[in-house]
């Protein structure tokens, strides 16, 4: 998988704000199919087009104090 292009957000939704700077990708993955996914774990200085990718799965958040807990996909610049 490969970072094809990407932008970094300096302002955020609500709740959004304690991952600011945020870097989005459009992600190719080994079939060519393209999906866009967050970038995390990376500093926006080590993120480059091109740079090869793994996928992760991560809590995104949950449904109030005792509600469901909610997982998504995300990425992350191998080194």
């Amino acid at each position: 998988m490969k970072l094809i292009t990407y932008t970094i957000l300096h302002e955020s939704m609500e709740g959004f704000e304690k991952q600011i700077p945020m870097i989005i990708g459009l992600i190719e993955l080994d079939n060519r199919v393209k999906v866009v996914g967050q970038i995390v774990d990376s500093s926006p200085s080590d993120v480059s087009e091109g740079s090869k990718v793994s996928v992760v799965f991560r809590k995104v958040g949950t449904d109030g104090p005792s509600g469901p807990i909610f997982y998504g996909y995300k990425f992350v610049i191998q080194v």
